[in-house]
């Protein structure tokens, strides 16, 4: 099913930004069904009536045509600045001729480029997903897969398209998913673009009287398989989501529905056995120090307890007052203060066993999951050689951020006092 909120598009500021002749070739893509709804195409070389326009997409129900729906969700979405920058970079790229003129719109670019190379929008469209993705949950492979992993084919994609759209129909998520396939080398991104379910929202209508807007809320989940981990890290709304990519994943591309089990990636163990020398951070180069400023720990028992602890510096807080973490107590969160060599600022990360990670930049990354490894914070059975990141590309790590960050005044790197 389409998965346009019609509120985001129809403004009639929006429709009259776009050069009244591309409007016009826009919507005559459709012309049978929104001249049923009362829209009406000028005879006369005109331009639309953009208020009356406003107002019949704004009343778009589930019964609209679904390329509809989804053009009208795209266009909005890629109709700002950076939506226009990306286009025409995209366009210049694949030599579209684009006509841009200091007043140019978003919306006006957006529709240009729909009209004249509408899987280019979609790409770019889905391509911003991947660079937002900011958390994901990992899930590694079996250790003794041996590969090769190739891309799948267009024939693939649709074949996993249709099983995926078999369970969200079931879950009243509607058909018509679609998957966008990115491949940076080492990484390979996939973005899944599918509906919510139907929600339905009171809106003003143009006499003033009180109705309604139908619509189906779009998603973007982000699949990112690193081929020398054989790790699978996903951004998915739910449990029940994650479960379902795994296998599928598995079952198209792996030939095996439990190629990814779900295994844990990170644990917090070390800030328990080791304390203060986890945050050892002298031999990872361009980490200068790290300090422990959150942990979560989960008592548990018939009331669910938690305890969250906050400090600049934890560990000389805990040191000051003679206080050592729990030895049965589980450790859920730990949020890290990280001073990297080249900036001025100290960042933080966020580590969420058994599979989360939060980086405040993308590319962090790169430093600490060798620093991770080496304090033991990634689990020994899923790591390889120390270096392996060597090649990373920072557009992927952007969608698949991992994890943590430490220091201390014990340590060979301590942090400032």
């Amino acid at each position: 099913m389409a998965m346009f909120n019609p509120r985001r598009f129809a403004q009639p500021d929006t429709l009259k930004s776009i050069e009244p002749g591309r409007l016009i070739a826009f919507m005559g893509l459709h012309r049978e069904f929104l001249e049923g709804c009362g829209v009406i195409f000028p005879s006369n070389g005109g331009g639309m009536d953009c208020e009356r326009l406003a107002t019949i997409l704004m009343n778009l129900e589930e019964n609209a045509p679904r390329d509809l729906l989804e053009s009208l969700y795209v266009i909005h979405e890629m109709a700002n600045q950076d939506g226009m920058d990306r286009l025409l970079e995209a366009a210049k790229g694949h030599g579209l001729d684009i006509e841009f003129a200091p007043d140019s719109s978003p919306a006006d670019i957006a529709v240009q480029v729909f009209l004249k190379d509408r899987e280019l929008i979609e790409r770019q469209h889905a391509n911003v997903f991947v660079n937002r993705a900011r958390s994901f949950l990992y899930f590694q492979g079996p250790t003794n897969w041996q590969g090769p992993f190739s891309p799948p084919s267009t024939s693939v994609l649709r074949l996993l398209e249709s099983d995926m759209d078999d369970w969200f129909e079931e879950r009243k998520r509607g058909r018509g998913c679609r998957i966008f396939l990115f491949d940076h080398g080492r990484k390979v991104s996939l973005v899944v673009r599918h509906g919510m379910p139907f929600r339905r929202e009171g809106a003003m209508e143009q006499d003033g009287q009180s109705g309604a807007v139908y619509f189906r809320p779009e998603s973007h989940d982000v699949l990112v398989y690193d081929r020398d981990r054989d790790e699978l890290c996903i951004k998915a709304r739910s449990k029940a989501e994650r479960v379902m990519y795994l296998a599928l994943i598995g079952r198209h591309l792996f030939g095996d529905e439990m190629h990814f089990p779900g295994e844990e990636k990170y644990t917090l163990e070390p800030l328990r056995t080791d304390m203060a020398s986890a945050l050892v951070c002298s031999d990872t180069d361009g980490v200068d120090w790290i300090k422990l400023l959150e942990i979560g720990i989960h008592w548990g028992g018939a009331h669910g307890e938690m305890e969250i602890r906050r400090a600049q510096d934890l560990f000389a807080a805990f040191r000051q007052r003679g206080y050592i973490l729990p030895r049965t107590a589980r450790l859920f969160l730990a949020k890290f203060q990280v001073k990297f060599s080249a900036s001025k600022n100290p960042r933080t990360v966020t580590i969420r066993p058994a599979n989360q990670a939060m980086y405040t930049r993308d590319d962090d990354s790169l430093l600490l999951e060798k620093w991770m490894k080496r304090r033991g914070f990634i689990r020994t059975a899923q790591i390889e050689d120390e270096e392996d990141d060597a090649d990373f590309e920072p557009s992927v790590v952007s969608s698949g951020n991992h994890a943590g960050a430490f220091g201390d005044s014990h340590g060979m790197a301590a942090a400032p006092a």
